[in-house]
């Protein structure tokens, strides 16, 4: 068997709460966490189970109240089903939505009829046959009105004498283990078991490739570590490149052409009022004025010879 992790009763009133809505459906809240609506159809009328978890659900058992009224062993003559197995046997591991939804269909196999207002009229519940070999007291745990004398839904009841029924009756303890005994139970603890023992099997692999999977961890660490460094060093060269791409463009190589060139123009007036204000003799002054002049000239030159390229190619969509 499987071992139960106990939650808390929030945790667990929830999760009851969750069962209710994954098992059945056209369930209406009706009072936030404490009253809930399911309808169903069961034959030619139309059924709602009021169901209402009280402050200590789950630990106390759920109420279910079936409109309209009903004729049917599980349900007394205010509406409420107290006979059912599922809340016979409700404890805080039950789930309610199993139980809801095992009342729905019982009613849904069995279409029970509305239960008469004239109280002049007898009761259409079927009852218990002398033959049946079920003592009155046991009555409560027939899952459905009989359709053959002695049927049941457990027909390991049938191989019971009346004392056996009796003391099953009245000892819990024995209750218990004639539930344990039941081929379906046997075979779901059989199942829960197999189950077990494949999330063990499972658990054990899964540790066996913890080992692996910390020195793939490592690599995937040490390569993302790589991966932000490279990362750093291509911003900084992609900045570099930025930076040298608009120094070396030629609209920019044109720009500084042109202020190369104007610095070296503003370079020979200086010298020109040198001379005139007899700072410099003839000869020195022709020589540094010559030169300064040519790389004017030259600078010149070539910016707007450049301008006149760049202009064409511009023209020409390049």
């Amino acid at each position: 068997m499987l071992p139960r992790y106990f939650n808390t009763d929030i945790d667990n009133r929830k999760r009851q709460i969750n069962t209710l809505k994954i098992f059945n459906d056209n369930v209406v809240e009706i009072t936030e966490g404490c009253e809930f609506d399911v309808s169903f159809n069961a034959g030619d009328h139309s059924l709602t189970v009021r169901v209402t978890l009280g402050g200590d659900f789950p630990k106390a058992k759920p109420l279910l109240e079936i409109r309209p009224l009903i004729e049917h062993p599980w349900v007394n003559e205010k509406g409420v089903v107290n006979a059912a197995p599922g809340l016979l046997n409700f404890t805080p591991h039950s789930d309610l939505g199993r139980v809801v939804q095992a009342v729905i269909r019982e009613f849904q196999r069995n279409p029970p009829a509305l239960a008469s207002t004239d109280s002049s009229k007898p009761s259409s519940v079927p009852k218990l046959d002398a033959d049946s070999r079920t003592s009155p007291s046991l009555s409560r745990y027939s899952l459905s009105p009989p359709i053959h004398p002695g049927s049941t839904m457990f027909p390991e009841l049938n191989l019971l004498s009346t004392e056996e029924l009796r003391f099953l009756d009245e000892c819990d303890g024995r209750q218990i283990e004639f539930i344990e005994e039941l081929p379906s139970v046997k075979d779901q603890n059989r199942m829960l078991d197999d189950l077990a023992s494949q999330i063990e099997e499972l658990a054990e692999e899964n540790l066996r490739k913890e080992s692996r999977l910390c020195e793939l961890r490592q690599t995937v660490d040490a390569r993302i570590e790589e991966v932000a460094k490279l990362a750093f060093d291509n911003e900084r060269l992609f900045s570099i490149y930025q930076n040298l791409s608009e120094k070396y463009s030629p609209r920019n190589i044109q720009e500084e052409l042109g202020k190369a060139a104007k610095t070296a123009e503003e370079e020979s007036e200086k010298i020109a009022e040198q001379f005139l204000h007899g700072e410099l003799d003839v000869d020195r002054f022709l020589n540094m004025f010559i030169k300064t002049k040519a790389v004017f000239q030259l600078r010149k030159t070539k910016e707007e010879k450049l301008c006149h390229q760049l202009n064409r190619l511009e023209k020409a969509g390049f």
